[in-house]
């Protein structure tokens, strides 16, 4: 049986995450990428009080293993709501499915909601047996967990928690007819869509770049960006070679948090509406900048 339990985290994460506390709105985002996206978001919420955004307000991004390559548009959306499902139903109902019937078996439900409830309430070595147990039939009980228990749920507030997804237009592997599917499916749920036309590096771009003066004679290939090497795009490589970063990561703190309000306000001299931006240059991500900006640090 294929896993349909795709959210993970790896244990760097897992213990780290367990001490952050819990902030007044949290944007849930599914990412199609499992680096570059995944890297700015982190890095935007780690340094959101440099911006004069409150620490009261946060990105949560979703997070699946390296090895999962389920990145259409159709799927980020799915990772998304498997986590809605998750913060919903709770892990109790996830591990009542036929799928897990002989761990749950081995263990019992009352043993595993002790454990869900309060991990140190059980024995060290039947807790670490039962996480490595759900961990080999893609299950990471710990991230569930986690994820489970930083929700807000209270729906009568204003600082309910933001579901979004972000996509990636990538003329040459999704279809326009993709696109709008999800764009109709999350104004139908109240999800927030984001899209790059042609892909998230054009974001990265727009920080380290005045795009529309800059590539004024090559905004159409901006926009079809061409394969041009084996590692690269005309659009990743241009960010390659000004930002100088790789295997390393993206260094937001130095080479991206600089121009974060720079990339905002460039970003919305090309398409913004969602519809315009799977057929435009674009990416309408600053209207998230601009919504956390409103939770001025005082």
């Amino acid at each position: 049986m294929q896993n349909k339990y795709r959210l993970r985290a790896n244990q760097y994460d897992r213990e780290t995450e367990d001490k952050k506390i819990r902030p007044y709105r949290i944007y849930y985002i599914a990412v199609e990428g499992n680096a570059t996206e995944k890297e700015y978001f982190e890095g935007l919420s780690a340094y959101r009080e440099n911006l004069g955004i409150h620490a009261i307000v946060s990105v949560e991004v979703l997070k699946r293993s390296s090895k999962d390559g389920h990145s259409a548009p159709r799927q980020v959306l799915e990772l998304l709501e498997e986590y809605i499902s998750l913060r919903n139903d709770g892990i109790a109902k996830e591990l009542s499915d036929d799928y897990f019937s002989s761990i749950v078996s081995e263990y019992g439900m009352n043993f595993i909601e002790r454990y869900i409830q309060n991990p140190d309430s059980v024995p060290t070595k039947e807790r670490n047996r039962l996480v490595t147990k759900l961990l080999t039939v893609g299950y990471d009980i710990n991230y569930r967990r986690y994820l489970a228990t930083t929700g807000n749920n209270d729906s009568t507030t204003e600082n309910d928690d933001v579901f979004c997804i972000m996509i990636d237009r990538d003329a040459g592997s999704h279809t326009p007819e993709e696109l709008e599917f999800c764009l109709k499916h999350c104004k139908e749920k109240s999800y927030r869509c984001f899209i790059a036309n042609p892909c998230f590096e054009f974001w990265l771009l727009l920080h380290l770049s005045d795009v529309k003066v800059e590539y004024a004679d090559k905004l159409d290939t901006l926009l079809a960006n061409p394969k041009v090497s084996e590692h690269h795009t005309f659009v990743s490589r241009e960010v390659s070679q000004r930002a100088h970063h790789g295997k390393h990561g993206l260094h937001f703190k130095n080479v991206y948090l600089p121009h974060v309000v720079d990339a905002v306000q460039r970003a919305k001299e090309f398409a913004t509406n969602d519809e315009d931006l799977i057929d435009h240059l674009g990416c309408n991500l600053w209207k998230l900048i601009e919504e956390m900006l409103q939770f001025q640090d005082k």
